[in-house]
């Protein structure tokens, strides 16, 4: 009999004999669940962790091998005594002459079948047999009644739990016994086929065994196919035109080396069928043959071993010759098959390919044949040895939509598109998952309209599992690429998915390990296995691998206080990053935090250009901490971080989103923190002022100076009553505006504080320009220029040569000079970042530039400053409309002027800003007397005569009368 070469005996660690098993190749062992217990100490429903020992007692290396329940191999008895199976993974290789059990569904009632188990009371090196007649199944659990009563040998008993039940020859195995009961002479087994459906190694090594093998003559084929011929290309396939023309480029102007491409990427790209379709599309120019060898890289997880490159040539060689090589000596295998490519012209395609050192000797030396290897694996050896590689990534949404359409059919997809669009977003616009959505949706037709797909998934808290069809299936790509990768890598991986969607530095990515100097190396295998994407130093991970990163966080590191406090390490390093280069940009009113922790690999921000180019890089993460914040219930970095950014958000003139996070952590800070609260409500005041709300921006001034006073800081205080005045000035209330910067003034120069004193005359220079008072405001101006330039603060520099260019232009004298003041403010804004302030030197210099009669020259640089102005959505958008319409209406173009005005109005009306409103009613007369209009725009005079005369404008009113008497003068012309 041959049991002895599957049958192997299982004990604890301390060599107690618990039960038998059997070998099911590929280092797993079958055995009952109740045997590992035994062995492990455990009882029924605790987790099977911990190791224990196998011996394949009937071949020349018996000596023990530890082994665990393999992923997925855990089947205990359940309430009804179903199952008790379990899979055991070997921690070392099993012996060269241990051979898979040829398991079988096939048992009939009335079989005499045989046993082989280890009795602890026997001192048995290799067990003991024992027959039984199959009396059927009972107890409706699925185990199958054995009577030896009528044996007159050694009956079944224990020590053969867990062995295999087999025919008389070992020839075929129907289970396993669960069960003995020695008195009575009666056991049970539990078949092979419920426990393939419950167990994937079980089944996996079921329908190898249905395979016929010479396994005796033949060893070194054992679990190698028996054809590798292409297989069919798809009906349907889709995209990828660009990539197959690149590597068809790339195949027909290489004429003198070999032709090997690598094509890598994520599981569920579609890298398997993209070579085969470029393998059928070249089959005319590769006469030879064709053929596909699956490597194995990722079959089906942890348990399983790619296949070894002598299997491969031996593979390769049967195929391509027609005969098996009984030759063990690979490097010799390696020269036949190097040949053969050599000789003949052909396609071969090894496909999931494990590593560069397993397909080294499955590569051509000379030119001939065409080699295509696909790996999620990136095999930047093959580029170093000539090959061509390609990362493959996932669709855009139109290829995406035409994949998800021809599978289903343009006439479902055209009953409703945007659903379509819908569905394939939400599989992350991967092939894989758009198949396995299609095929739902085509089988299920008009009764599952698309849209309920589409909101199902939109639903799903678990979307990976609804991402699968058969044997397709997107949790099980990812877990057999996950289950490749070492502790560190896992954990970095797992831990990746708690940062906010969106790209991440090495820096962040290092916040999240426990051993950050080990992060770079684990970043580097992540990226090598397709896992994460390296774009220019910063990681990409997919939206469905994320998901994935965190289910694997929550089994493998279980415990919500342990994903908390990954989450506040990875919040900590935002806000210390962020902090330190808000110090760099304003290192006179530095937000006054500090992190929680000791970071030692924060970027280098020291320098304003880098401290800028963080905060930029960054945006979307740094506003995404918000939610990461409340998820994990760390309420203080809710607040913190958003006025960690405020002066990067000013800058950047992202008003509405400034707003909407301010909001959001005064809410979080509000009765928890009253210094955070007041320093909220001061960005804040900022951010309504510039968007027009002045009353709001009152209102949160005023509750922050009440809090700065009454908290002792003076500087915090007198910088309010600053923004204050400008404030008052705005609402019309001029001299309330003139009295607060002039108190914020007297407390700076008290103070010693040179750059809220510069604040405080730029303001008073602002407050004295709006009022029309030129000769008033330029001596403010100039004394807070000077001290800007002497503290070093650019920005403040750049706003007072800004608007003392304004007030030259507005002055009618030394154009020229007003050209060069703001020329050089906006070198000085662009430097800054200050994309706002740079919008408005713009504007203010295409003005100058159109009253000098240079025309075209003032519309050629204007348009940035109108785009600029659009995109931030600033509330000086309308004045620079102001200024387009004036340049437009000198080059006679009065409609388009028109159009500019009346988008003007509506944004100064309902901002109640008067000056502006007035200015656009009088350019409005201009340009619909220009067109005729004459009734319409006298009008338009007088209603801006009106708005000046109320604003006490001189200057304003002066002009308004002059419009109003054209009107007049044009309507009595015309009657």
């Amino acid at each position: 009999m041959s049991f002895k070469r599957w049958s192997v005996r299982v004990s604890d660690p301390v060599g107690t004999i618990c039960g038998a098993g059997v070998y099911l190749g590929r280092d797993l062992v079958l055995t009952c669940a109740h045997v590992v217990a035994d062995a492990l100490r455990i009882g029924p429903g605790d987790a099977p962790d911990g190791r224990v020992s196998v011996e394949f007692l009937g071949t020349a290396a018996p000596a023990p091998i530890a082994a665990t329940v393999a992923e997925g191999g855990w089947w205990p008895v359940g309430e009804r005594q179903e199952g008790d199976a379990a899979v055991l993974r070997l921690m070392a290789p099993a012996p060269a002459e241990a051979a898979p059990a040829p398991l079988t569904t096939d048992w009939r009632r009335g079989d005499t079948v045989w046993a082989y188990g280890y009795p602890r009371h026997r001192d048995l090196s290799a067990g003991v047999h024992a027959s039984a007649t199959v009396t059927g199944e009972t107890m409706g659990t699925g185990w199958v009644q054995l009577n030896d009563r009528h044996s007159s040998g050694v009956e079944i008993q224990q020590g053969f739990s867990g062995g295999g039940v087999s025919d008389a020859d070992g020839g075929k195995v129907f289970g396993i016994v669960v069960l003995a009961l020695q008195a009575e002479r009666m056991s049970w087994l539990l078949p092979v086929g419920p426990v393939a459906e419950r167990l994937p190694s079980v089944r996996e090594a079921l329908t190898a065994a249905a395979v016929p093998r010479q396994r005796a003559a033949e060893a070194e084929l054992d679990g190698l196919g028996t054809s590798y011929e292409l297989p069919p290309d798809i009906r349907d396939f889709t995209g990828r035109a660009r990539e197959i023309a690149e590597l068809i480029e790339q195949i027909e102007e290489n004429t003198v080396g070999p032709a090997v491409h690598s094509i890598a990427g994520m599981g569920g790209l579609g890298k398997t069928k993209l070579a085969v379709h470029l393998a059928h599309r070249l089959a005319p120019d590769y006469p030879d043959g064709q053929f596909l060898l699956d490597l194995e890289a990722h079959k089906a997880g942890a348990e399983h071993r790619p296949l070894t490159t002598g299997h491969a040539l031996l593979a390769l060689l049967q195929a391509t010759l027609g005969k098996p090589q009984h030759i063990s000596d690979t490097a010799r295998l390696g020269r036949m098959w190097r040949d053969v490519l050599r000789r003949r012209r052909m396609v071969v395609v090894l496909d999931n390919a494990a590593s560069y050192e397993q397909i080294a000797e499955l590569l051509p030396e000379h030119p001939g044949s065409l080699v295509l290897v696909t790996s999620r694996r990136r095999l930047d050896e093959l580029g170093v040895e000539g090959a061509v590689p390609m990362a493959l990534e996932e669709f855009d949404e139109e290829t995406s939509v035409r994949l998800f359409t021809a599978i289903v059919g343009e006439r479902r997809a055209a009953t409703d598109p945007e659903a379509v669009r819908d569905i394939v977003r939400l599989c992350g616009f991967l092939p894989l998952a758009i198949r396995v959505k299609a095929s739902l949706a085509a089988g299920r037709q008009r009764r599952y309209p698309l849209a309920r797909i589409r909101d199902e998934m939109a639903k799903e808290t678990d979307r990976l599992r609804g991402l699968r069809a058969g044997h397709l299936s997107i949790h099980a790509a990812f877990s057999t690429s996950y289950s490749h990768l070492g502790p560190r890598e896992q954990e970095l991986f797992r831990r990746l998915g708690i940062h906010p969607p969106g790209s991440v530095s090495m820096e962040a990515a290092a916040a999240l390990a426990d051993d950050p100097e080990a992060a770079q190396d684990a970043t580097d295998v992540l990226v090598t296995e397709s896992l994460v994407d390296d774009e220019g130093g910063r990681l990409k991970m997919h939206d469905l691998l994320r998901e994935f990163a965190r289910e694997r966080l929550a089994a493998d590191e279980p415990g919500w206080a342990r994903h908390r406090e990954v989450a506040g390490r990875l919040l900590d390093f935002y806000l210390a990053a962020a902090l330190a280069a808000q110090r760099t940009l304003v290192p006179a009113r530095p937000v006054q935090d500090r992190a929680d922790r000791e970071h030692t690999g924060l970027p280098e921000v020291a320098e304003r250009k880098a401290a800028l180019a963080w905060f930029q890089v960054e945006r979307e993460n740094l506003l995404r901490c918000a939610g990461l914040a409340e998820e994990f219930g760390l309420v203080s970095y809710g607040w913190r971080i958003p006025r960690a950014i405020g002066h990067f958000l000013s800058l950047a003139s992202e008003t509405d989103v400034a707003i909407k996070a301010y909001e959001a952590g005064l809410a979080a800070a509000r009765g928890r923190d009253p210094r955070a609260e007041a320093d909220l409500n001061a960005l804040l005041g900022e951010a309504y002022r510039v968007a027009g709300q002045q009353d709001a921006a009152l209102d949160a001034l005023r509750a922050a100076r009440e809090h700065y006073a009454g908290a002792g800081d003076r500087t915090a205080a007198a910088d309010m009553l600053t923004r204050i005045g400008y404030v008052r000035q705005n609402l019309g209330d001029r001299d309330e505006a003139v009295t607060s910067c002039e108190r914020a003034l007297a407390d700076f120069t008290d103070l010693g504080d040179e750059f809220g004193r510069a604040e405080a005359e730029y303001t008073l220079g602002m407050i004295w320009r709006l009022r029309g008072e030129y000769v008033r405001a330029l001596p403010h101006l100039i004394s807070a220029g000077s001290c800007f330039q002497a503290i070093g603060y650019t920005l403040g520099e750049a706003r007072c040569l800004n608007l003392t260019g304004v007030i030259l232009r507005l002055q009618n004298s030394s154009y020229d000079e007003a050209i060069s003041l703001l020329s050089m403010a906006e070198e000085l804004y662009e430097a800054a970042g200050d994309i706002r302030g740079l919008a408005h030197a713009i504007n203010n210099r295409a003005s100058v530039l159109g009253l000098t009669g240079r025309i075209d020259d003032a519309v050629a640089i204007h348009g940035r400053a109108l785009d600029l102005l659009r995109r931030t959505r600033n509330f000086a958008y309308p004045d620079a409309l102001l200024v387009a319409a004036d340049l437009r209406g000198r080059q006679g173009d009065h409609a388009t002027a028109e159009q500019h005005l009346r988008e003007a109005l509506a944004y100064y009306q309902p901002a109640q800003a008067g000056l502006g409103q007035a200015r656009a009613h009088l350019l409005l007369s201009a340009a619909l007397l220009g067109q005729g209009r004459a009734d319409q725009a006298l009008a338009q005079a007088r209603e801006s005569l009106a708005l000046y005369t109320q604003l006490a404008s001189e200057n304003g009113t002066k002009q308004a009368r002059a419009a109003e008497a054209d009107c007049l003068a044009a309507l009595s012309a015309a009657g």
